[in-house]
C-alpha cells in the first residue's frame, strides 16, 4: 500500500499539472470527489494536495463551498510579470558568474531535447522542456532563496504562458531566445546574459498582454476576469 504522502504528491503533481494544462480552467469550481475518482484514490490526499496548491496560489478555498482554481486579472497577471522580470534578471546575472560543468550541461541537454521535440512538432512536451530552462537557471545562480522564490512566481504564471505559446507561433523565437541566454551564460557573460533575458522578458510579457486585451483573442476568453465569476462561485452550495 502507498504511504499516505506518497498519494498526496500524486494528487498534488497530477492536480498541478491539469491546471497548467488548462484542463482545470482559472475560476471553475473543484470537485474533491471527482478529482478523487479519477486519481483512485480517497478524498483525504486530496483535500491535502489542494491545501498545498492553495499555498502556492494555484487554488483558492470558499469557507464552506470547497476549492475553485484561482482566475487572474489583467494587473494581477501584469505584476507577476513584472516580478518575474526582476527574478530572472538577478538570476541570471548571478548565473553569469557562477555556473559551474554541471549546470552548463544541463541547460545545454535542456536545450537540445526542446529543439527535437519542436522538429517533431512535440508541442506540449517542449513547453514543459522549455519552462525547465528557467528553472535550471534560478539554480545555477546558486541563490538558494532567489530560487525557492522564483519556483513559486513561475508556478504561478506556467498555466496562462502555457496556453499562450501553444495558442501561438511563440515557441520556436523563444527557443531561440533561450539558446541565445545559453550562449552567453556559457561565456560567462553578466553584460550579454542580462541583456538576452531582458529582451525574452520584454517580449514574453508584451505579446501574453496583447493577447489578453484583445477581446478577439481565444487567451483572453479563457481567463476568468469578470468578478461575478467569483460571486457566483461564493454563493455556490
Amino acid at each position: 500500500m502507498m504511504a499516505k504522502e506518497s498519494l498526496t504528491d500524486k494528487a498534488y503533481s497530477r492536480i498541478k499539472e491539469w491546471i497548467i494544462g488548462f484542463q482545470l480552467k482559472p475560476g471553475s469550481h473543484i470537485s474533491i470527489q471527482d478529482l478523487a475518482e479519477m486519481l483512485g484514490i480517497s478524498r483525504t490526499p486530496v483535500r491535502e494536495a489542494l491545501s498545498r496548491l492553495e499555498q502556492e496560489h494555484l487554488v483558492v478555498r470558499f469557507p464552506m463551498k470547497g476549492f475553485a482554481v484561482k482566475a487572474m486579472d489583467l494587473k494581477e497577471i501584469s505584476d507577476l510579470f513584472e516580478v518575474r522580470t526582476a527574478i530572472e534578471l538577478l538570476a541570471v546575472r548571478q548565473a553569469a558568474g557562477r555556473i559551474n560543468g554541471e549546470s552548463r550541461a544541463q541547460l545545454a541537454e535542456s536545450i537540445s531535447a526542446s529543439e527535437k521535440l519542436i522538429k517533431k512538432g512535440a508541442k506540449s512536451q517542449s513547453i514543459k522542456i522549455e519552462q525547465n530552462f528557467h528553472m535550471k537557471i534560478l539554480e545555477a545562480s546558486g541563490n538558494i532563496p532567489l530560487a525557492e522564490i522564483g519556483r513559486g512566481i513561475l508556478g504561478r504564471i506556467w498555466a496562462i504562458q502555457s496556453f499562450n505559446i501553444i495558442t501561438s507561433d511563440a515557441l520556436e523565437k523563444s527557443h531561440q531566445e533561450h539558446i541565445e541566454i545559453f550562449d552567453a551564460l556559457s561565456d560567462g557573460s553578466v553584460k550579454r546574459a542580462l541583456a538576452m533575458m531582458q529582451k525574452h522578458m520584454k517580449y514574453a510579457t508584451k505579446e501574453l498582454m496583447a493577447r489578453l486585451k484583445d477581446r478577439n483573442d481565444i487567451i483572453h476568453n479563457a481567463i476568468a476576469f469578470n468578478p461575478k465569476t467569483w460571486q457566483r462561485l461564493k454563493r455556490k452550495k
